[in-house]
């Protein structure tokens, strides 16, 4: 028989992320992937610190950062992510989370608050132009500048290419 602790959820992400043209709502797709992330190690000590009693440190969730290192891969199928990393291999461009809802249990935006919640980010024609392969939120004490505040979640993915004909549209999703 399980214990509690056993049967505890973890948090977890997922992350759907669309290459277009012109507004998403147009429905221009270059590119489309929906896949699972991964939430790093110091994630649980970046969530201690914004809980406990009297804490003053940072923010929550407030950066989404994207890369061209793919590791000791190939661009088609990056090294595969970390539970240790603490930030991209190779940053490219950094923006800051766009929009954020909460999501009831079917996915579908609330304003009740729930253990689930989405982030989006748009980068426009003009941003993170390149063949990216990796991503991660950031927050705590992060600023616009590369590699900055605390990283939360990673991702690396086969390569993305977006040049300045496209948006780049990421939503990630994480329960707890």
């Amino acid at each position: 028989m399980m214990d509690m602790y056993e049967r505890m959820t973890l948090p977890k992400g997922f992350v759907s992320i669309y290459l277009h043209r012109g507004a998403l709502e147009h429905r221009d797709i270059v590119q489309e992937l929906h896949i699972k992330n991964l939430i790093v190690a110091n994630a649980s000590k970046f969530i201690a610190r914004r809980m406990r009693p009297g804490a003053s440190w940072g923010t929550g969730i407030t950066h989404l950062e994207v890369g061209t290192g793919f590791g000791t891969g190939t661009a088609q199928a990056p090294q595969p992510e970390n539970p240790l990393q603490v930030a991209l291999r190779t940053p490219l461009f950094r923006k800051a989370i766009t929009s954020w809802t909460y999501l009831d249990a079917s996915g579908v935006a609330t304003a009740v608050e729930t253990n689930i919640f989405k982030l989006t980010t748009n980068f426009t024609e003009s941003e993170a132009n390149g063949a990216l392969v990796e991503m991660g939120l950031f927050g705590g004490d992060a600023e616009i500048t590369l590699g900055s505040g605390q990283m939360f979640n990673y991702k690396s993915v086969p390569v993305i290419t977006k040049n300045n004909t496209m948006q780049l549209t990421i939503d990630w999703k994480l329960s707890f």
